[in-house]
């Protein structure tokens, strides 16, 4: 049976070279990623609207002090950019995932004012971590956290309170 040879100067013999062959598993890697986040970022945006993410709070206790860790992401559907998004959180100790929360101690309290500046059509992320004391009694070491949306400030509206002056 005949063999078929290539000319040496035929595009054909970079496909039998090795490292082409990783460039291009690299190149639709990167081009496959990016398209991934593209489409996951999209699901979550809201036509007019803005959508606020909690996702990956959590609390735990270590070395005698509460560890709050405060993730927060922001899809912005608005023609605003928004450049503040304001939480309030609350830590809970509690006998056991499932307690109802009169059986919970509270072990803290507070708003964060969370300093963002996510462009109209853009998603942008912030984490903060709180870090407080334990109190001398705790109903549990199991930690629960309750986080709430309490407001976004544009910069649209930011403008229309400086203009209004204190």
């Amino acid at each position: 049976m005949p063999t078929q040879t290539l000319h040496p100067r035929d595009a054909r013999h970079l496909l039998r070279w090795r490292p082409a062959h990783l460039l291009l598993a690299l190149f639709l890697l990167a081009g496959g990623t990016a398209a991934w986040r593209m489409m996951e970022t999209s699901r979550h945006f809201v036509e007019g609207g803005v959508q606020v993410e909690t996702e990956g709070t959590k609390g735990t206790i270590s070395g005698g002090e509460l560890v709050l860790d405060l993730p927060v992401t922001v899809y912005n559907g608005t023609d605003s950019a928004i450049v503040t998004v304001n939480m309030w959180t609350e830590a809970f100790a509690c006998p056991d995932e499932d307690s109802p929360r009169r059986a919970c101690t509270r072990l803290h309290s507070s708003e964060q004012s969370i300093d963002m500046h996510v462009q109209p059509g853009s998603s942008g992320s912030e984490s903060q971590q709180i870090r407080t004391g334990l109190p001398q009694t705790m109903a549990g070491d199991h930690v629960r956290v309750k986080r709430r949306l309490t407001g976004i400030t544009s910069d649209v509206e930011r403008a229309e309170q400086h203009q209004e002056g204190p």
